[in-house]
């Protein structure tokens, strides 16, 4: 009898863990959503307008400076 009570406990005690886990993975999932709906509201148009241009000029950067390393390489005769 105090064999399968001990069983029966540490059932119990997997169960509690098992349940601890999901509780945690679930606080987890919701503070990460929480963040992103929260930084949708705090991100202004305006801020995201500026983020889109800086990263339009980036491009344009990296297509000038790889167009300059083309003509460089063909006027070296490559």
């Amino acid at each position: 009898m105090h064999h399968s009570y001990i069983l029966m406990e540490m059932k119990n005690e997997e169960r509690r863990l098992k349940m601890k886990t999901k509780q945690k993975l679930a606080i987890l999932l919701i503070a990460v959503l929480l963040t992103f709906v929260g930084f949708s509201l705090i991100a202004s148009p305006a801020a995201i307008e500026l983020v889109k241009v800086g990263k339009e000029a980036g491009y344009e950067i990296i297509s000038n400076v790889l167009a300059k390393v083309e003509t460089d390489h063909h006027s070296y005769g490559g």
